[in-house]
């Protein structure tokens, strides 16, 4: 019974631990499209290609505008979606376990032009993308 517990205790570590090593590209793929309905899933997969094959991440969005990713590192990333409207996530390593994991995503949207009034609003996420409340404690 010991053995029995001792490995299910191990197996449920291995699983948190996986989790913790998520990136932000991971959670960007698996974004649901409801949540930036401006780009679809393929979209999003063709941003990531195009970063990575150091070309300008830009693509045709649902709207018929053009969407453009400019920063992508293994905790962040920034999407222009359009003239007013920039959104940037953030994987951030948190106090609390959420969704078997210590990461949260943050999605901040800034809307307004880049120089002039900017109104910006933040929401978070677990890694599997159930909205949290704002209380989350980040390290």
């Amino acid at each position: 019974m010991k053995k029995l517990i001792t490995c299910i205790i191990a197996c449920m570590s291995l699983t948190a631990q996986a989790a913790d090593t998520l990136t932000i590209r991971q959670v960007f793929k698996e974004m649901p499209d409801t949540i930036i309905p401006y780009l679809s899933h393929n979209n999003r997969l063709d941003l990531l290609d195009f970063m990575d094959s150091q070309m300008k991440a830009e693509v045709t969005n649902a709207f018929g505008g053009r969407s453009v990713m400019t920063t992508l590192t293994n905790d962040s990333l920034t999407l222009q979606l359009n003239e007013i409207c920039k959104i940037e996530l953030l994987l951030l390593t948190t106090t609390d376990v959420v969704d078997s994991s210590t990461k949260v995503i943050a999605l901040r949207r800034t809307l307004g032009k880049e120089k002039g009034y900017q109104e910006c609003d933040v929401e978070y996420y677990s890694v599997k993308w159930k909205r949290l409340k704002t209380n989350v404690t980040a390290l």
